[in-house]
């Protein structure tokens, strides 16, 4: 269990890096971006300034004024589309890499989440991708639960809907155990030290 946080440890210090690595390239991209819309926007007010010249001194201050909040005001949703559409690349990566796991770590991964899950006696739905990984480690995982007084899983349908992971079908409930809904899990308890990380 401590290689398999170890791993965990591993991989998620990994996506982090992977995407701090991203979103510097494309937080540079950005700077650029709204460092030339900030120019646009005070050459427009320059522009708009000279030809107010002969007007009165407080209609040429309003419409500077009005040009300098709509500049910023629309720099400030730019970026922030920016810094969003950043933070969604992040974790659509994470998510590629998650998937992209092979071998005793997608294993690990996959034993750690039904064991950690299961309350006994659900149908596991898996991905399409994971469903002969599940049914190899079924027994396995079988005798873990028994060993803890839990009732044993059986292995239902592969679902299309998930690249990763499964669901735990239960008489009258369903638990999403996807590599989907894991990051958006960490996504939603994360994305303010993501962001942080990402963008200072």
């Amino acid at each position: 269990m401590a290689m398999d946080q170890r791993n965990g440890d591993r991989l998620l210090s990994a996506i982090l890096d992977s995407a701090r690595a991203e979103a510097e390239a494309i937080l540079a991209q950005a700077r650029g971006q709204a460092e030339a819309t900030k120019q646009e926007a005070q050459a427009e007010a320059g522009r708009i300034a000279q030809e107010a010249e002969a007007r009165a001194a407080a209609a040429r201050q309003d419409v500077l004024e009005r040009s300098r909040t709509n500049a910023d005001l629309d720099s400030r949703k730019q970026a922030l589309a920016l810094r969003r559409a950043i933070i969604d690349e992040a974790f659509a990566s994470a998510l590629s890499q998650l998937c992209a796991l092979e071998g005793a770590e997608r294993e690990g991964l996959l034993e750690k989440l039904l064991l950690e899950n299961a309350e006994g006696g659900e149908a596991i739905q898996p991905a399409g991708a994971d469903a002969p990984i599940l049914g190899a480690m079924l027994d396995s995982v079988n005798e873990k639960l028994a060993a803890a007084g839990k009732k044993p899983l059986s292995l239902g349908p592969a679902r299309g809907d998930i690249a990763g992971g499964f669901f735990l079908a239960g008489p009258s409930y369903e638990l999403n155990c996807s590599f989907e809904a894991l990051l958006r899990d960490v996504r939603e308890a994360e994305v303010g030290n993501v962001a942080k990380l990402l963008f200072g």
